[in-house]
Formats: structure tokens, sequence, C-alpha cells
């Protein structure tokens, strides 16, 4: 069946030689450019770096996060799309390689064989969960849980096929959150497939993944002999003009090809809510309940322990700049965390104040 796949993803992949080959008259090109920048100051009340998210594991500092520059080229059916990133953000997006302050985020090509199919070939963000890599993208400025611990991105090709309101994705990737096959040290591949469904208040998708040699989350160390298989559901839903919400929920199953004992499985539960007050001012609350009391050791501190967080954040913009005054609260079933004397604690409290710029 896996040589199935591969021929197939070959075949797909072939449709960018024929390119060239296209006797349409192409249209005119088009070149867009972007970006966006973000920054924050984190104070931990126990005076310890309690950070068991992505992005915020600091105390009482002043941090860059990442520096964005985005360029996108359409030109007929075809087009490339690059993002860069610069910064500690981006270093710990692509975690499982060396001296990743700049990194590539994205860098992908695609040929839209119809107006209902196109495929895509590069390295590009996941199509897990509810929040993105960059800060400008999401209403909290820390991380979830369910975020942290699932897959960062991919690198191989993927067709996506849209109907209507309906879409579905298929792909093959190396092993998940690695750029080379050949870093990872196994030509194994990863398996992506994504269900949508898009209306004019609200959408769902439901997502999955399945591969082996996935990373320790927060090493370059890759597991051979482990295998995980991810299923991801995200929901949204405006309410009113000013009130929307959103949800994540997915879980988790790791397998060990020689040792069972090394087998585990976690799940997160997140809920999102948000207010607008005005045009330029709103609130976000994020609620999450993540179970990792039967994962894999891989997942390293969180393994063992289930987490009650919450996360209230305000949005004030002006112009292009917002303004993210935060309060996060996380209180697990184990004493995961350190208290002021630098004990075992099970709960924490921080506070943070960001700022994004998009351009």
């Amino acid at each position: 069946m896996k040589k199935v796949v591969h021929v197939l993803a070959a075949m797909l992949t072939s449709s960018f030689a024929f390119a060239q080959d296209d006797t349409e008259a192409p249209a005119s090109p088009v070149t867009t450019f972007g970006g966006s920048a973000d920054a924050y100051y984190k104070y931990d009340f126990s005076k310890q770096m309690n950070g068991l998210t992505s992005f915020t594991n600091s105390q009482d500092s002043f941090e860059l996060g990442m520096a964005s520059i985005e360029a996108g080229h359409q030109f007929g059916k075809a087009s490339v799309f690059v993002d860069l990133g610069f910064g500690k953000r981006a270093e710990e997006f692509s975690y499982n390689e060396e001296n990743t302050k700049f990194i590539i985020k994205q860098l992908f090509f695609t040929y839209e064989m119809t107006d209902k199919f196109k495929v895509v070939a590069g390295s590009f963000g996941t199509h897990f969960g509810y929040e993105l890599l960059d800060a400008v993208d999401n209403k909290n400025y820390s991380m979830s849980y369910a975020f942290t611990c699932g897959p960062f991105f991919n690198t191989g090709v993927k067709a996506q096929y849209t109907s209507g309101k309906f879409t579905a994705m298929a792909g093959i990737t190396n092993p998940t959150d690695f750029k080379s096959a050949m870093d990872s040290g196994s030509a194994q591949k990863t398996y992506i497939a994504q269900l949508g469904y898009i209306a004019d208040t609200g959408s769902a998708y439901l997502n999955f993944t399945t591969g082996s040699t996935n990373p320790i989350p927060g090493t370059s160390i890759a597991v051979s002999d482990e295998n995980k298989t991810q299923i991801d559901f995200v929901a949204s839903k405006t309410i009113t003009d000013a009130f929307s919400l959103g949800f994540n929920g997915t879980y988790a199953s790791t397998k060990h090809d020689f040792d069972k004992e090394l087998d585990g499985d976690w799940f997160a539960l997140v809920g999102y809510a948000a207010y607008s007050f005005k045009e330029s001012l709103s609130l976000h609350y994020r609620m999450e309940y993540f179970d990792a009391k039967k994962a894999a050791p891989s997942l390293g501190t969180l393994s063992g322990a289930s987490i009650f967080a919450n996360t209230v954040s305000l949005n004030y913009k002006v112009g292009k700049l917002t303004i993210i005054p935060e309060l996060k609260y996380d209180a697990a079933s184990e004493d995961i965390f350190l208290d002021k004397d630098a004990l075992p604690t099970g709960g924490s409290f921080f506070a943070l104040l960001a700022t994004t710029y998009s351009f």
C-alpha cells in the first residue's frame, strides 16, 4: 500500500515538469510581499522559568519573538510562496535543525490543475490545530499545550480538492518537523489528510497524521522505533458581530516497535471565546484541559500529568500594531512546576505584555 501511495505522489508532482509546456496564454505575473514581528515581556509570579509551552519560556525579561518576511509570486496556474523567520521563536519552531535563528519557515510551490484541484510541494505549516506559528495570527500570545505537543510543519507533497463549501487534502511527507528526511535518520514517510467544511459564519476541519521517527519535543532526538498517529478536530463559529467561539480537540497515540511499555497516548480539549468591544479592542479567553497521564515518556515533563489551563488576553489595536496584556494560570495534577523556592509545585501563574505588528 505504501508503494502505491508513493507512486501516486510521484505522478502528482510530475505535473510541475509539464507545466512549462502549457500552451495557454499565461496571466500577468502577480507578486505580493508582507511580514510581521512580535516581542514580549513576561513575569512569572514564582520567579521561575515555568514555561512548558512553546515560545514563552522566559522570566522577568524583555524578549524578541520573531520577525517574518513573506513573498508570493503567481504566474498563470503556478505559484510559489516563501516565508522566512528570524529570532528565537523561529529557532524553537525548527528545533530539529542547528543554527536556526534564521530559517525558511515555509517554501512551497503550487500548481492549479483545475479550479478545484491543486498540488502543493515543499515545506508548509501544519494543518493541525486552532493556533498558528506567527504571533500576529493568534489572539492569545502564549501557546496551548495542544499546539506545543502537536506537529509544527511538514515537508513533502499534498493534493487538495475543493468543491463549494467542502475541501479535502491528502499528502505524503518527510517525518514530522523535518525539512530533510536525511536529518531524521529514516526513509519512512508521514501521511497526512484533512476534510473541511467552510460556511459563511463558521468552519470545521478533521485532521489526520501518522508516521514514524517523530522527534522528542524540544530536542533533535529522533525515536526510530516510535510511531505516532494523531487525530485533530478544529471548529469556529461566529455567533454575533461581536462574539465568536472556537474549539480544538486532539488525540495522539504513540506505539513502539519493540518496547510496548513505552506506548502511550494523550489528548487535549481547548475552547476559545472572543468578544469585541469595538473594532480596536477585544477580549479573548482560552480554556484548555490537557491529559498526558498515559503519555509515552518521550513527551518529557508533561508525561504523567494532566493540566487545566486558563488564559485571558486583551487585544488593543492601533493601526497595524496590536498590544496584548495577558494573564495565564495552569493547574497540574502533578508537581511539574517550580515555586519561588525552586521546589516542585502543581501551579503556575504568569503575566506578560506582548506587541505584534503586521505589514
